[in-house]
């Protein structure tokens, strides 16, 4: 490697780095403030760089937000895909995998409120901004690596009879039913769970464990 390769590889490697400081830092004011709030000067003062450097990276609030969504469910991907490429998973049947899927839910209300909130704000953001669904192209992408393999459980399982087969022709809305059901309770839960006392006769994580029994019940009726 020449020196100006060795250069020009340390300077990637520092820009790299600057980058993803800035999304954490986007990420951790965005979960905590809601986007709206949040202005230029707030990510670069918590990100400990220039307002100018910021704008060099990120042109608008709008490309930070969308970059800071892809990152976000980039870190949420390493943490939910190694417990389904176990062997272990994979020996499963159908419905037993969406056991798994929805004991990871749980999870994520247990260890990343910070994620289940940001991603409320996103969505809330995105529409009132009106972006158009061409610019989010790359997070929408990383979703369906996630939906394709809640798919193949559910495929899975009306293939070897462990979900009730008078699903076989809804797959596609069987999925959406699941997966907002789930995802909208464990946000609702990490948005304003503890908000009323009278939120706090059940755990929150009872209160998943019972959903899943629930729909794990309604699946094989």
């Amino acid at each position: 490697m020449t020196p100006t390769q060795k250069y020009s590889e340390e300077k990637d490697g520092l820009k790299n780095a600057r980058m993803a400081r800035i999304l954490e830092a986007a990420f951790s004011l965005f979960s905590k403030h809601g986007i709206d709030t949040i202005a230029m000067t707030d990510i670069a003062k918590t990100a400990e760089i220039g307002v100018a450097s910021l704008y060099r990276y990120y042109e608008t609030k709008d490309m930070i937000a969308i970059k800071t969504a892809v990152w976000a469910w980039k870190t949420q991907k390493k943490n939910i895909l190694p417990e389904l490429e176990k062997d272990s998973y994979k020996e499963k049947n159908g419905l037993e995998q969406l056991k798994v899927i929805f004991s990871l839910f749980g999870k994520l209300l247990e260890n990343q409120t910070e994620f289940l909130r940001f991603i409320y704000f996103f969505d809330s953001y995105i529409i009132r901004q009106k972006i158009e669904s061409d610019r989010l192209c790359e997070y929408e992408a990383l979703i369906k690596t996630v939906q394709k393999l809640v798919f193949k459980a559910i495929h899975k399982g009306l293939e070897d009879g462990s979900i009730n087969s008078k699903y076989t022709s809804l797959e596609n809305e069987l999925y959406f039913t699941l997966m907002h059901t789930m995802f909208s309770t464990i946000q609702k839960l990490s948005l304003s769970g503890k908000m009323l006392k009278m939120n706090s006769l059940e755990s929150e994580k009872k209160q998943i464990e019972l959903l899943t029994e629930i729909l794990i019940t309604g699946l094989t009726a």
